[in-house]
């Protein structure tokens, strides 16, 4: 209580010093004619005009303006350099596009006299489909039938045509999950089980010489190949080896295919 009493007298001595203070100002300024008002008001005044001129002077020297200037410059260079990593990427697509053309070209003039195919782009995400399948932009209208092989720019076959529509077609994967193929390796026949996005799995026995890169072909689909040996795993508890074979085209990619049809 003793404490609280002497806050509340020093508060009390405060406030009737401020207030005998303005008191006294009051009575100087009507004894003096309102000189004290009258500094006061000059005061202001001056600090006004100070404040004035700083600003003048700011906006003189182009301060302000030289950066609004360096900020409508960076403005524009961020908007070109987005411009030109667009126009980077465009380029960059087109390149690859073109490089796979070439190499479709290439593989159309390899093949046999007499043989009729066309070149059809993907249309979809070959990697979307958990049924190993993706469409193609051709389809009835453009003379594509079921059964005609699909190849990539390097000659692998990718997949067969199994349903066709006016302008689309669907292809299945020949190593679409879950489905199995007859191939053969060096001189080892094996049977190859698909488990999608281009690859598959054999086993054979540990006694055959099988070497990873070694071209994987289809007695189906004319000898022609449909990936290769990307591993080889075997144990000498086990007479048979684990052969892995892959597709060597990144599917994900894949933007043009050549379709071959199948003579009967």
């Amino acid at each position: 209580m003793m404490n609280s009493y002497r806050q509340n007298k020093s508060r009390n001595g405060r406030l009737l010093v401020i207030t005998t203070l303005v008191v006294f100002l009051f009575a100087l300024d009507i004894l003096t004619g309102g000189s004290i008002r009258h500094l006061l008001r000059g005061g202001v005044v001056v600090m006004a005009e100070w404040s004035g001129r700083v600003g003048a002077s700011i906006k003189g020297s182009g301060l302000l303006a030289t950066r609004a200037s360096l900020e409508a410059k960076n403005r524009v260079l961020s908007e070109q350099l987005t411009q030109y990593e667009e126009r980077a990427g465009g380029f960059e697509a087109l390149r690859t596009e073109n490089e796979e053309l070439r190499a479709l070209v290439h593989l159309i003039e390899s093949l046999p006299s007499g043989t009729e195919g066309m070149t059809a782009p993907v249309v979809s995400s070959i990697r979307s489909s958990p049924y190993g399948t993706f469409l193609i932009g051709a389809g009835d209208s453009d003379g594509i039938a079921r059964g005609s092989l699909v190849l990539t720019s390097g000659g692998f076959v990718v997949g067969t045509v199994t349903d066709t529509g006016a302008h689309t077609a669907v292809v299945t994967e020949v190593f679409a999950p879950s489905a199995t193929i007859e191939a053969i390796v060096g001189s080892a026949s094996i049977s190859a089980a698909g488990s999608g996005g281009g690859n598959a799995r054999a086993s054979v026995p540990r006694a055959l010489s099988i070497t990873v890169g070694q071209p994987v072909v289809a007695p189906a689909f004319g000898q022609r190949p449909i990936g290769i040996v990307g591993n080889v795993a075997s144990s000498s508890a086990s007479a048979s080896q684990d052969v892995s074979i892959v597709l060597p085209v990144n599917l994900a990619s894949l933007k043009y295919v050549y379709i071959l049809p199948v003579r009967n």
